[in-house]
């Protein structure tokens, strides 16, 4: 295990196995989270009790295990890169950064508002406008765009995080991290006491987490007895949380998957070392990854208004959905970066 940062880096060779995996990351988290929100959605449209508990436990376990992980491990990709005291993140680049994140909140987060406002009452009009103008400065766009506001606040953020890195070791990160995994876990137990979901200002708290957990598990984490134990726990964690019937804003979304995308996190180190060149298509899944997380619940939301999931056999609602959805966002995508400034920001 390094003792540093800088012997973290390793050899040449193993610095671009670990840029190879974090094109990995992108292309298979991108897909992990469309099969997640399939099944998210889906929960939250027909309800656990439609299910059955047989599906509802099935289908569950294995949003678990495939898709939890992808958010967290987005996170600590994007902390592993920019809070890298060796790279050059300087003023201008946070800038584009924040520009970037502004001009999608401007365009597809207020795109989405004005779309549920429509929906919701039925015509266009001002107050239509005003009210889908409102929601998207107090960020109640649509769910999933929590990960961009996110985003946002961590950039500005990233110069201060580089300071207080500059000046910790492994032990003094590791103390930061475990007072923000007690915060997170704190805020979360008592959210979910209450019964209300996370608000922003709360989830930059495990965005704030995973983002430094990132630098950490880069620069002192390897694949090894301890974290493949810890991940397992994790894992085993978050099935009996499933198994007991807890919802979407449970512990384990926020609290007891770190183990577990620090595992997938280091594994995808570890041997996804192959160049995605070699592989077109995760190529493709790797380059358009932000933009398929973006765009890809407006399919989800259309097959809900237009199809009864009910009518399906178990599973066949779920494939048709997770097809159309990726298969749509990667269209949807390839047509976006034609556009003059969209493309800039899918």
């Amino acid at each position: 295990m390094p003792s540093s940062p800088s012997q973290a880096q390793g050899s040449q060779g193993e610095r671009s196995s670990r840029i190879a995996c974090f094109e990995w990351a992108r292309a298979l988290g991108c897909v992990s989270i469309v099969a997640l929100h399939v099944y998210v959605m889906l929960w939250e449209d027909v309800g656990r009790a439609s299910f059955g508990f047989v599906r509802a436990f099935v289908e569950g376990s294995l949003s678990i295990v495939l898709g939890r992980w992808a958010v967290p491990v987005f996170l600590m990709v994007t902390g592993a890169l920019l809070l890298n005291p060796l790279k050059d993140v300087d003023a201008s680049r946070i800038r584009r950064y924040v520009v970037r994140m502004l001009g999608v909140l401007a365009t597809f987060g207020f795109a989405f508002c004005l779309m549920e406002a429509v929906f919701n009452y039925g015509t266009f009009s001002l107050a239509v406008l005003g009210e889908a103008l409102l929601k998207l400065l107090t960020a109640q766009s649509w769910g999933h765009l929590w990960y961009v506001y996110a985003l946002l606040g961590l950039y500005i953020l990233t110069p201060v995080l580089r300071k207080m890195l500059a000046r910790l070791d492994q032990r003094g990160l590791a103390g930061v991290l475990a007072f923000l995994y007690v915060a997170v876990l704190g805020t979360n137990t008592v959210l979910c006491a209450m019964g209300r979901p996370p608000e922003l200002r709360v989830l930059l708290l495990p965005a704030t987490f995973y983002y430094l957990l990132g630098w950490y598990a880069w620069s002192y984490l390897r694949f090894d007895a301890c974290t493949v134990g810890m991940g397992i726990l994790s894992l085993v964690a978050m099935l009996t949380c499933q198994a007991l019937g807890h919802g979407e804003y449970a512990l384990p979304q926020y609290c007891l998957v770190a183990p577990y995308g620090v595992l997938v996190f280091v594994a995808l180190r570890r041997f996804a070392t192959r160049p995605v060149e070699d592989y077109p298509l995760v190529a493709l899944l790797a380059d358009y990854s932000f933009g398929i997380y973006l765009v890809h619940p407006f399919f989800l939301h259309v097959l809900a208004l237009t199809l009864d999931p009910l009518a399906f056999p178990p599973g066949v609602y779920e494939l048709l959905a997770f097809v159309v959805a990726l298969l749509g966002s990667v269209l949807s995508v390839a047509l976006l970066r034609r556009l003059p400034v969209i493309k800039d920001l899918v």
